[in-house]
């Protein structure tokens, strides 16, 4: 009983410590895999040409598009296509982002360039683009 006591306090003291504002987690050294499956959230990134991906296990992805992007403002009805044969194929090079523009009723789509990890200096940057597309 006592074991059990000692180790119920332990994981109630560590808890608040994990649960406060950890730092990010570095990129794993692997080539990065977004599984359609796994997406769980995006956000669009100034300049049109990239978008920030989340998975399931809340790791970012930067996905990057061949050319602008100009229709993912609207953030309406994302979707993705893999030339895969399954969902859990990693999306890149040549995988479509497929998009509803409101004003269009045909779908849209971006081509992807590639599919890399999201690091603390491109959000940084992101903020700079942001800013600075206000200012304008």
């Amino acid at each position: 009983m006592t074991r059990h006591l000692l180790a119920f306090a332990l994981l109630c003291s560590a808890a608040p410590a994990s649960a406060q504002g950890a730092p990010p987690m570095p990129a794993p050294q692997e080539p990065a895999c977004l599984q359609q499956l796994n997406i769980h959230d995006y956000q669009i990134v100034p300049q049109n040409r990239s978008l920030v991906v989340i998975d399931r296990a809340r790791q970012r992805y930067r996905v990057n598009f061949i050319t602008k992007c100009y229709d993912l403002r609207y953030k309406l009805r994302l979707r993705f296509q893999t030339l895969g044969v399954s969902r859990l194929a990693c999306l890149g090079r040549g995988d479509k982002v497929l998009f509803q523009n409101p004003a269009d009723p045909g779908a849209g789509f971006c081509i992807i360039h590639d599919v890399v990890y999201q690091t603390p200096a491109m959000d940084a940057q992101d903020a700079a683009d942001a800013a600075a597309a206000r200012q304008q």
